[in-house]
């Protein structure tokens, strides 16, 4: 019967497509974070400037990826 599975059946689905998209995530986290550190050794405002920008460039590229989709 539907709705009568234990707990972990019913979050098996849900919690294997957030660790996939952690997943898939992490290589792109990591750089921004190993090119953050880089740029705070040299200088360490620098290291707050590029996380800050790398943000920013995620989002712009999010957003004009978005409009361009077919609806």
């Amino acid at each position: 019967m539907p709705g009568k599975e234990p707990l972990m059946v019913r979050a098996a689905e849900p919690l294997g497509a957030a660790a996939g998209a952690l997943w898939r995530a992490l290589p792109v986290l990591l750089g921004w974070a190993l090119v953050s550190v880089g740029a705070w050794l040299a200088w360490p405002p620098a290291g707050f400037l590029t996380a800050g920008g790398l943000l920013l460039a995620d989002q712009v590229a999010d957003r004009i990826t978005t409009r361009r989709r077919p609806g």
